[in-house]
């Protein structure tokens, strides 16, 4: 009986290792999330608005840029899709 009491004893070791191990690897995923939730919040946060005109009219000339190249990119990922999918034939 003495060496069932001290394998039950180094299993309840092995737990609590294993609980405290738990507890600390979910207290490093926390904060990579909190990093990554931040990062993340700064990359598409919205630019800060701009109180003079030559800084509005920055801002604008920045947004038309920004559009005219979503949609550049938009048709150069279209014409790759037709040409990997072919056109249909009727």
């Amino acid at each position: 009986m003495a060496t069932n009491n001290a394998y039950i004893s180094a299993g309840q070791d092995t737990l609590q290792q294993i609980r405290a191990r738990k507890a600390e690897v979910r207290s490093q995923m926390k904060e990579s999330a909190d990093t990554v939730k931040a990062t993340l919040h700064g990359l598409f946060a919205p630019p800060p608005k701009s109180s003079s005109k030559l800084g509005s009219f920055m801002s604008m000339v920045d947004q038309g840029l920004a559009v005219y190249d979503g949609v550049m990119m938009g048709m150069k990922v279209a014409r790759n899709i037709r040409r990997v999918f072919g056109r249909r034939r009727r």
